[in-house]
């Protein structure tokens, strides 16, 4: 029942230490939290530093910025025991987030687990809340459309994803969807909590909001590539982003006679309902 959690932090010290108490307070008390430096240049290692001195549980990797996906795999490299949680150093941790989820995923032999999350601002104030799909078939129906996790809220069982458990470096900015998808081909089981065990902290300076870009053009290559009722890079963008501007009927039409064609009558339903919602 022992859990390792990795936390990459860069730049963090404005919201490191309650992201820190947030996992220390966790009313599941069995874990290890490794903290990776990448590299900061504030007073991010101080910080880490103290907690490390005080909790025997605190990890720390310290060097020279190598990047988010070479910490993500560094971090899991080291992981000591079987489930592996994520978190972010700008994030909050609801106290029963790890308890909730490892026997979620041990009850339904889950190999990934995410939760339902709550958004907050730089302030710490609840601004909203998204409830994310919580059975496999669902989430794995929907991963056409779009991440269906909140990738720092997410908890792995090594044992079930074995080698696949790594983040591609060439799918920077879109490195968990990415490993959803692979997670999805392989047929393993994917679940999230519908608790809202999570708060995920709303920043203009996130890695999303600056990469952007960037960030839209893998996931168009990721959609073409794992979704199998898409042919090109033009239908993958109209299914995560055109579809919510204009209603192509021809193309609706074309996706549903594939989906028909390739999977059962639910899911090519599921299909034709999701798109023109």
């Amino acid at each position: 029942m022992s859990i390792s959690i990795i936390l990459p932090v860069y730049n963090a010290e404005q919201y490191l230490d309650e992201a820190i108490q947030s996992i220390l307070v966790q009313s599941h008390k069995q874990f290890e939290l490794i903290c990776v430096d990448d590299g900061s240049t504030d007073g991010s290692l101080k910080i880490i530093q103290k907690y490390a001195r005080a909790d025997a549980r605190v990890v720390i990797i310290s060097r020279e910025n190598k990047g988010l996906i070479y910490s993500l795999n560094e971090a899991i490299n080291m992981c000591k025991y079987r489930y592996i949680a994520r978190m972010d150093a700008d994030d909050i941790c609801e106290p029963e987030r790890l308890e909730l989820q490892i026997k979620a995923m041990k009850s339904k032999k889950l190999a990934v687990i995410g939760s339902s999350y709550s958004y907050i601002d730089t302030t710490g104030v609840k601004t909203g809340s998204r409830l994310l799909p919580t059975g496999h078939r669902i989430i794995s129906w929907l991963m056409d459309f779009g991440s269906p996790f909140c990738h720092p809220s997410v908890m792995f069982d090594k044992e079930l994803i074995g080698t696949e458990l790594r983040y591609d470096p060439n799918y920077k900015h879109c490195e968990d969807y990415e490993l959803w998808f692979r997670c999805r081909r392989i047929g393993l089981k994917l679940g999230n909590l519908n608790k809202l065990a999570f708060n995920y902290r709303v920043l203009e300076t996130s890695v999303s909001r600056l990469n952007n870009q960037e960030q839209r053009l893998t996931s168009i290559n990721l959609v073409a590539k794992y979704c199998d009722f898409v042919e090109n890079k033009d239908e993958a963008e109209y299914i995560l982003y055109g579809r919510k501007h204009t209603k192509n009927l021809k193309m609706i039409n074309k996706f549903l006679l594939r989906s028909l064609r390739q999977f059962n009558l639910a899911k090519a339903f599921f299909v034709f309902l999701y798109l023109i919602k």
